[in-house]
């Protein structure tokens, strides 16, 4: 019996491919997002993933990517599902395109089985570590119980709109700080990596710019900007500077480009930062007074430096607060 990480966005597929892979008899671990899955996959060191392609916050493929990076994941088969991939990706053991037979997955999950190494031993963690992954498997369930009790009240008729409004965003806070938590802990591994490679900052900053809304501008070359650079964390990094500065009000976006480094300004409308908080604003686990992000600025800066690059920010009370991204460019 092994332990299979199932990862779709849709629940009825997610439940029937679960229980294809449970009367195969074994256990199965599900996720809603490919976020999620990376997550249970750093935590439950599963043999086998089986994931859709199109889902929120990580694909398919770019979960594939990310498993490649990672020790004690980049050995684990994973069989990647789309209806729009013509084909696999290289990273992926198998690809079945949908709709499929169920006779196929079954003989494909026996094919990975055989070639997945087996249960591996989990590095040592640090205390840090432990910590943050038993704080974000302890909300885990929880969360997915209120997430599917609020989907339930959104389609009564007497309800209260503002307040499910107001429980939709608390939950979306408490979901991003369960991912935090994972992506802390996996920094604290000492097995933290990144794939690099060839990466047009300039795309990759409008199509971010793009999904926080029209209240950002964007001042950018046209022409590529290309740097050596982890795509999916980079873009991991832009949203986490944007959805903060766009709470602030309107957002200011520059690119900068030199021959030897590029710099991505975020400049928010907010009310500006006391020298006290800068001091301390990419260190874990600060209070979210003053406007201070709790762990995500501290991942977003571990993010980039793990990528060659720097995450600086400029702040005065009054005068909002710019977030700096540097990255070296190729020689």
């Amino acid at each position: 019996m092994s332990l299979v990480l199932v990862a779709d966005d849709e629940p009825a597929v997610l439940e029937v491919l679960s229980q294809v892979v449970e009367d195969l008899g074994h256990d199965v671990v599900r996720a809603r997002d490919g976020e999620e899955a990376l997550g249970l996959a750093r935590d439950r060191h599963p043999q086998l993933v089986v994931t859709d392609h199109m889902m929120p916050r990580l694909s398919g493929v770019d979960l594939c990517r990310r498993m490649k990076q990672e020790a004690q994941l980049k050995d684990v088969p994973v069989i990647l599902l789309s209806a729009v991939l013509p084909q696999g990706a290289p990273e992926a053991f198998a690809f079945l395109h949908k709709p499929f037979e169920i006779t196929d997955f079954e003989s494909v999950i026996r094919q990975s089985l055989a070639s997945s190494p087996g249960p591996r031993a989990a590095p040592a963690e640090s205390p840090v570590g432990a910590l943050g992954q038993w704080v974000a498997r302890t909300l885990q369930g929880p969360l997915e119980t209120a997430r599917e009790q609020l989907r339930r009240l959104e389609g009564a008729d007497a309800v209260d709109r503002g307040a499910l409004a107001t429980l939709d965003v608390q939950l979306r806070s408490m979901e991003s700080m369960g991912r935090n938590l994972r992506e802390l802990a996996w920094l604290s591994s000492g097995e933290a990596t990144v794939r690099r490679g060839d990466t047009d900052l300039g795309q990759q900053l409008r199509d971010a710019v793009s999904a926080h809304g029209p209240h950002v501008t964007l001042n950018a070359p046209e022409t590529p900007v290309l740097v050596q650079a982890d795509s999916s964390r980079i873009r991991q990094v832009f949203d986490v500077l944007l959805s903060n500065a766009v709470r602030q009000g309107s957002t200011e976006v520059a690119l900068e480009v030199s021959p030897t480094q590029v710099k991505v300004h975020v400049k928010d409308a907010g009310p500006g930062l006391p020298a006290s908080t800068v001091a301390h604003l990419f260190a874990p686990f600060q209070s979210e007074s003053e406007g201070v992000w709790g762990l995500e600025l501290y991942v977003a800066s571990e993010l980039v430096r793990l990528q060659g690059g720097a995450l600086s920010v400029q702040s005065r009370p009054g005068q909002g607060s710019t977030f700096s991204l540097m990255l070296p460019r190729p020689h």
